[in-house]
């Protein structure tokens, strides 16, 4: 293979990549926006600019697109939620990981929204997903907790209700932060609502496990 042939295949590749990206990330907000039944390859493609050509060239159909935004938002959010340290105990863990996943809410809102979208219609993508990877993650956090627990740290919590409860307390902030607006009596929400929310839900899950 000649240089010059490298470098119109890395030419190609990179206008793909940043072709594909475009069209995720307008189809995530598209799909927020619009709903998931509601939203066309053809609306995306408007706000894109691209022709609907273009959009099927890279996914055969509207499905193939959904897929593909719904496995960008889970590998996003499980590649930046941090696993829990068993030597940092629980309140340095559980105290990161609200932190993240309030700042999740607040700068992903349209990769919430969607989420919560594909849940509610029991989307099988997503529910074949969390199967296969987030039980495997709980598994691993269960047996930590657990550590902690023997270790007199923390107080013995069910393990699947903590991690629900805390997922229902973040991400309330992206999926209905309409109303949280609403309640709040704001146009917009600041990042002191959000780091008041960190410290609000923080204090209730802490002293929930009996972490001083």
């Amino acid at each position: 293979m000649t240089k010059t042939t490298r470098a119109k295949d890395q030419l190609k590749s990179h206008i793909r990549e940043q072709n594909q990206a475009l069209i995720l990330e307008t189809s995530e907000r598209v799909f927020a926006r619009q709903g998931l039944a509601k939203t066309t390859t053809q609306m995306i493609a408007n706000e894109a600019g691209l022709p609907k050509a273009n959009i099927h060239y890279y996914y055969r159909s509207k499905k193939d697109l959904l897929e593909a935004v719904l496995e960008r938002i889970l590998r996003l959010w499980l590649d930046s939620v941090s696993e829990f340290n068993i030597e940092d105990g629980p309140r340095i863990n559980l105290t990161r990981y609200i932190d993240e996943k309030v700042d999740q809410s607040r700068m992903n809102k349209n990769a919430s929204k969607v989420f919560a979208m594909a849940l509610i219609g029991e989307e099988p993508f997503v529910l074949d997903y969390l199967k296969r990877l987030f039980v495997t993650e709980l598994a691993r956090e269960k047996a930590t907790l657990q550590t902690w627990i023997d270790q007199g740290l923390m107080a013995p919590v069910s393990t699947e209700h903590l991690f629900i409860s805390i997922w229902a307390m973040t991400q309330t902030y992206a999926d209905f932060d309409a109303q949280v607006k609403i309640v709040l009596q704001k146009d917009t929400l600041e990042d002191s609502d959000y780091e008041e929310a960190k410290q609000f839900i923080t204090r209730m899950v802490l002293a929930s496990c009996g972490v001083e």
